[in-house]
């Protein structure tokens, strides 16, 4: 099975918040998350991202369905959908596709783009409320922004070692040599344990250990989106409260 990279490198955003702002003072996140199983593994779909570099929009897809999963009706995004959201964030043209399968336009996304993209302009017609930029080596946040939000966005630089674990069906841990950086790579996280956490990439779950974490990724996001949070009481169902988030968020819009 081909499988495709393109994410490009973390791209700093004018707008982007810091989720340190929003989280001091809240307990200590659970010791295990695994929310991911909600969803049965044949369901999570490829999103083209076997033929295109779209990886950035199908994290985005896949992180809609885990969180519509969990509080209502799923939703599924189509693959034409998910690269309308590719097309219009890069300018990616289908019809450019030669024949041995390589397009000038696929040149990918950076993360925090599409995430811009669909706060305001939204994915099958669900638009998140935010997007807040997480120190990607603080463990104890990314557990945290997993609890609170449902998943996690994260960047990383996959190496070859990588690739060949896929293929083998198995988790992604620290090999060395690990055959040099095969390009950026995006993928949601939805679960977590003492071990490691949960990803799922090209229609499928992967397990990463944190010492495979720690060193391969270079850029983290939560994504704060309406579909998470209960219409009475403001609050995700672990409870967190956006009072202190309303102010950014409006500040956000006016800008």
């Amino acid at each position: 099975m081909t499988r495709k990279l393109g994410k490009l490198a973390p791209k700093p955003h004018p707008k982007a918040l810091k989720l340190s702002r929003y989280i001091t003072g809240l307990p200590a996140p659970p010791a295990k998350v695994y929310r991911e199983y909600k969803i049965p593994n044949q369901a999570w779909g490829m999103d083209a991202n076997d033929k295109v570099g779209d990886c950035t929009c199908a994290a985005a897809a896949h992180m809609l369905m885990l969180v519509t999963s969990h509080t209502g009706t799923i939703v599924v995004p189509t693959t034409e959908q998910v690269l309308g959201l590719y097309s219009a964030v890069t300018g990616y043209d289908a019809s450019q596709t030669l024949p041995d399968g390589s397009n000038p336009t696929d040149n990918g996304a950076a993360v925090s783009d599409v995430l811009e993209y669909w706060r305001t302009q939204g994915l099958a017609e669900h638009k998140i409320l935010a997007w807040a930029q997480i120190d990607h080596k603080n463990l104890v946040q990314i557990k945290q922004a997993i609890w609170l939000f449902g998943a996690v966005d994260i960047g990383v630089n996959l190496p070859s070692s990588a690739m060949l674990q896929v293929q083998n069906n198995q988790p992604w841990d620290i090999v060395e040599p690990d055959g040099g950086n095969d390009g950026g790579h995006c993928i949601p996280l939805f679960g977590y344990g003492s071990d490691g956490t949960t990803s799922v990439t090209w229609g499928a779950l992967q397990q990463m250990s944190w010492d495979w974490y720690l060193k391969y990724c270079d850029e983290a996001y939560a994504v704060i989106t309406p579909d998470w949070f209960d219409q009475v009481t403001q609050k995700t169902p672990s409870g967190f409260d956006i009072a202190t988030l309303q102010s950014d968020l409006t500040r956000l819009r006016e800008g």
